[in-house]
C-alpha cells in the first residue's frame, strides 16, 4: 500500500512533516479508509511512529483489524490517554 511505504519513509528517514501534510493524510484515513479521527489532532508523526487518536463512539471493530491488516509492517499498540479517546500507536516493525 502506497500509504504505508509513504509513512514508512517519512519515519525511517526522520522526515519533517508540515500540516498540509498531515491534514492530507488525515483526509486519507478519514475518507479512503473510514477511521473516524479526533478533528482536532487526527493524525501525529513521530520520530518512530504514527499516532491516530480514534473517536470511539463511530468505530466498528473490523476497522480496527483493517487498519491492522493495512500496515502490516507496523506494530499496533493502545496507549493510555486521559481522554475518551482511542489512541493507537503504529511503530515501524523493520
Amino acid at each position: 500500500m502506497k500509504l504505508q511505504d509513504e509513512l514508512a519513509d517519512i519515519i525511517k528517514n526522520n522526515v519533517e512533516v508540515n500540516d498540509y501534510q498531515l491534514i492530507m493524510y488525515k483526509y486519507i484515513f478519514t475518507s479512503e479508509l473510514k477511521i473516524p479521527l479526533l478533528d482536532d489532532l487526527g493524525v501525529e508523526i513521530t520520530e518512530n511512529s504514527f499516532i491516530l487518536y480514534i473517536i470511539p463512539d463511530d468505530l466498528e471493530l473490523n476497522v480496527l483489524r483493517k487498519l491492522d491488516d493495512v500496515f502490516d509492517r507496523f506494530k499496533a499498540s493502545f496507549m493510555p490517554n486521559p481522554y475518551n479517546l482511542i489512541k493507537l500507536r503504529f511503530s515501524l516493525c523493520d
